[in-house]
């Protein structure tokens, strides 16, 4: 992945029909951090449950700032030596099907200045306890809320999930830095939903994500 990421701020998609060079190349391009500040938008898809599915998410440290560690070595042999900031991510992360039954996961990969994970949710097995902080309606993570709070995602949500995820490990971090009220990650996230119906697309996800230590500049 291209550190500086997108700028384009747009929902991820991938066409059928295309070649696997073309794929991994829109992976590529849509898999970035940054959104221009006269575009921010939410990326999640109106209507949609997002209590259940597969999700390639992508969280990013704010602003673009390496907190996490570094990439060691080059080439093939690159891999990502997480410091203590890493190390709570990467712990916070192990331990989300501990307390939400609902939760699989599956490839995922810390790196410098950002977060790669696919994330399986089973909305049959959700407990729905995750909460959040009060939000503007719309804000991202929750698509539909219908029988949810009036404002932010739905808890169970890849939203609630996220945004639980992303609190937790920030106060840890500033608990270990002695920063009280320092923000480590993007306001938003970005995800796209992994469609089951698209012959390899997992894989080619799963391996994008793999192949990021590699890739890295």
């Amino acid at each position: 992945m291209d550190r500086h990421g997108s700028t384009l701020g747009s929902v991820w998609r991938l066409r059928s029909g295309r070649s696997h060079q073309r794929r991994e190349t829109e992976l590529t391009v849509f898999s970035g951090c940054a959104y221009p500040p006269q575009f921010h938008k939410h990326p999640r898809l109106p209507g949609h449950d997002y209590t259940h599915g597969a999700y390639f998410i992508t969280i990013c440290t704010s602003p673009r700032t390496p907190w996490f560690g570094r990439i060691v070595g080059s080439g093939q042999d690159a891999v990502m030596e997480p410091n203590d900031l890493g190390q709570i991510v990467l712990d916070d992360w192990n331990r989300l099907p501990e307390r939400l039954p609902h939760v699989r996961l599956d490839q995922f990969q810390l790196m410098p200045d950002h977060f790669h994970a696919i994330i399986v949710l089973d909305g049959s097995k959700s407990t729905r306890r995750v909460d959040l902080p009060v939000r503007q309606a719309g804000a991202a993570g929750g698509g539909d809320n219908v029988g949810g709070r009036p404002n932010g995602p739905l808890p169970g949500s890849l939203g609630a999930i996220i945004g639980a995820f992303k609190s937790g490990t920030t106060i840890r971090m500033n608990k270990l830095r002695g920063t009280p009220g320092h923000r480590y990650w993007q306001k938003d996230f970005h995800d796209w939903r992994i469609r089951y119906t698209n012959p390899g697309q997992f894989e080619r996800i799963a391996r994008y994500i793999n192949k990021n230590p590699v890739n890295w500049r």
